[in-house]
This record gives structure tokens, sequence and C-alpha cells, in this order.
């Protein structure tokens, strides 16, 4: 039964384009860089960050604070900088930890060093033998929120495609995601351990697939809620990120687009790895009852390996009638004359789903280690089902299919 209070919220798509590529007269969404700037100004008591890196500011990378590439990072960084010092906000921060590369954490503990936000980190290795904290979202004032593909990094800003949703004055799903980050910030605690006890003392969702919000968007309904990885970690109540896009997949009826950075049905990172077909079996199941599967994929990490599952589920092009399939490499062009360091970071980053009535938003890569080796992510789940009242479903087919037809 789906809770009968209507929230008159504000969600919308927001977007990362890398500098220098155009898609000619098509609108595009905000930007990522937009969303997070208004989370910040406009916050007025609390924000709250969940982050696998914090590296606002090119200095990390470059040696030079001044450099362009990293400019609106730098001003995201000086915004909370202010939202701290000078308009006393409460930040608290929770990252990942150890970090992978070096400068990874080094805004946020810039931050707690100046005495303006908490910062604390979660090393999965030692809470659960794996995994990493992989969740990227924004939460102020237990109102507002970003939640989406991006890292708090400049590179998220201006030179990785990114997609996110940017939702104010919805204190509902603000408190969800807010009762998320409460677990991880318990989690950080000594000698916090991630077992039953845990997951019961944690606040229970109001909201799931079998009971989701009831929201307008865009004067259309659409039902809403937040689905989380690991399932060692869900509180009560909360739905499995993976058992939400499994469901979506097998609901699909006449299309499905799915936009990922990596695309492996196997535990890739695992020592051995191992074989993992939970989505790619329901990717087949959709492509053999006749839905249009069409998959972009960035084929960055061990490439040869992922073209080879993607010609996998090619090869059921054709199989039955009405089946089918096809994918393609997404390649962010990159001048002959930038920088090393600049150009491996050129590359989709986009982690979504999109089908006849739903749209999911994630955080994680899609592959085992993400959904059941320990790290966490998060997703908002989107379903309008109402025949000519799709706006939100219709938006991301339209940014799909531009992304499609671009390459």
């Amino acid at each position: 039964m789906k809770i009968q209070k209507i929230c008159f919220s504000r969600l919308e798509i927001v977007e990362s384009i890398p500098e220098n590529i155009s898609f000619g007269d098509i609108p595009l969404p905000r930007s990522t860089y937009d969303a997070w700037n208004s989370l910040v100004s406009e916050s007025k008591s609390e924000i709250l960050i969940a982050a696998y890196k914090s590296s606002l500011r090119g200095i990390h990378v470059f040696g030079d604070q001044n450099q362009s590439f990293s400019r609106k990072g730098e001003e995201i960084f000086k915004k909370l900088l202010d939202s701290g010092l000078n308009r006393g906000l409460s930040i608290k921060i929770v990252e990942n930890y150890p970090p992978k590369d070096k400068g990874d954490n080094a805004d946020a503990v810039a931050l707690a060093e100046t005495g303006i936000a908490t910062r604390r980190y979660l090393n999965f290795q030692k809470i659960l033998g794996r995994g990493t904290m992989h969740s990227k979202f924004l939460i102020t004032d237990k109102q507002n929120f970003y939640l989406g593909s991006a890292n708090l990094d400049w590179r998220s800003l201006n030179q990785k495609m990114e997609l996110g949703v940017l939702v104010k004055s919805c204190p509902c799903l603000a408190t969800e995601l807010s009762n998320v980050f409460g677990a991880y910030w318990t989690l950080t605690q000594p000698n916090a351990k991630a077992n039953a006890q845990f997951r019961e003392n944690q606040q229970k969702a109001m909201f799931n697939s079998e009971n989701p919000l009831v929201i307008q968007i865009k004067g259309s309904p659409a039902s809403v809620y937040l689905a989380t990885s690991p399932p060692q970690l869900n509180g009560p109540g909360r739905t499995w990120d993976l058992h939400a896009i499994t469901k979506t997949i097998d609901n699909a009826k006449t299309f499905l687009y799915i936009h990922v950075m990596d695309y492996f049905p196997m535990f890739i990172y695992a020592k051995p790895r191992k074989y993992w077909p939970v989505i790619d079996n329901a990717i087949r199941r959709a492509i053999l009852r006749g839905v249009e599967v069409k998959i972009l994929a960035a084929a960055l990490h061990h490439p040869r390996l992922g073209l080879r599952f993607l010609s996998s589920l090619e090869a059921l092009n054709g199989a039955t009638s009405k089946s089918t399939i096809s994918a393609k490499i997404f390649k962010v062009p990159t001048a002959l004359d930038l920088a090393t360091v600049l150009r491996r970071e050129r590359r989709t980053h986009n982690k979504f789903v999109v089908t006849d009535d739903t749209v999911i938003v994630g955080t994680s890569n899609w592959s085992g280690d993400y959904f059941e080796g320990g790290s966490t992510g998060a997703a908002l789940i989107i379903t309008q089902t109402e025949k000519h009242q799709r706006p939100i479903v219709d938006e991301m087919k339209n940014i799909f299919l531009r992304d499609w037809y671009c390459l």
C-alpha cells in the first residue's frame, strides 16, 4: 500500500558534461555544479556529506590552486568553508578510507583542520573485510539533497559525464537519506560492528519498493523511494538497490536503456574473480521477451573483459523474432595535447537505468563488488505510470538517446 500523502517537492535531473563537449542545440539539464552550489549556499543549519573522495581543489593534482580546470571545485570548497566559518553551519563528512589516490581525502581533512567540519572515515576492509564507502550524496537541513554518480571532486564537475538528482523541499526523502548517513556515522565509531544488532538499531525505512512515497514531479504523480547497499548494513524495511534494479529490468515492457561506467557480471576486484550473473541474467530475460535493450558503457577498467561480456549479450540479438540488443562504448573525446592526468579522467561515470515507466539513478558501478562485495551505494527509484504524464522518464530517455546517437 502506498503512502497517501502527496509531497509537492522539487525533483530535477542534473548533469556534468565534460569541457569541450557539445550536443548542439539540445537543451541540457541543470549542472551538477549549480546543484551543489545552490544546496550549500541556501543551507541554513546543517550539511551532511557522504563521499568516496574529497578532492575539490586542483592543488592536489597540479600543485597550483589557480588552475582553470579545477575552478568550479575550488568554488564549492570555498562555499563549504564560508558556511562553517561565517554562517556557523554544522558540517559532517564521512568518506572512504584508505584513499585510492594521493589527495583523495585531502579537502575533507582540510575542512576538519579549520574546525568547521567534523570528518570521519569508513574503512570497510576492517569492518567487513572488503568493500569501500562508495556512496555519493549531500543533504542540507533534512529538506534537500543531491544523489548521483558525481564524486566530491573537481573532475566530476567538468571532466566526466555525471548524472544525479537534485531534490528540494522534501523532508520525507531527505530524512530517509539522513538516516542512511547516520548508519555510516555510527559505523565510524571505534569497535563498531556491522552485525544483526547494528541493523536492528537503524531507523526503519518509511518508504521502499512495496511502500513508495507519492510525490508530484512537474505536475505529474510519481512513486519514489531510496534503496541502498550493502544488504548487511540496511536497516529494517530498506530495499536493497540490487533488488530494485533487477525488479525494474524484469518489469520493463518495451525498452531498457542502461548507462553505466563499468559492466561486469563478476566480482571483478575479488581474488580470485568470481562469476556474478544476477543483473546479466535479468537483462537476458528482458532481451528474450522482446524488450529493446541498449547499453552504454565506458570499457575503462579491464576493457577486453568488459567488451567480451557486452558481446555475449549482443549475441542474443535476433535470438527470437523480437529480441533486440545493442551496446556501445562511450568515449569522451580528448585533445591530444591535454595533460595525461586529465586525459585519463575524461570518461563517462554515469550509473542510471530508464525503462517505460521507471528511472533509477545510483552511485554504484555494475559488478558484484558493488552490490554484494561490502561496498556502500545508494539509488533513487522513480516510477511514473500515468500515460502521457511521465516527464522524468521522458527526460531520462531523451538524455540516454542523446548520448547514444552522438557516437
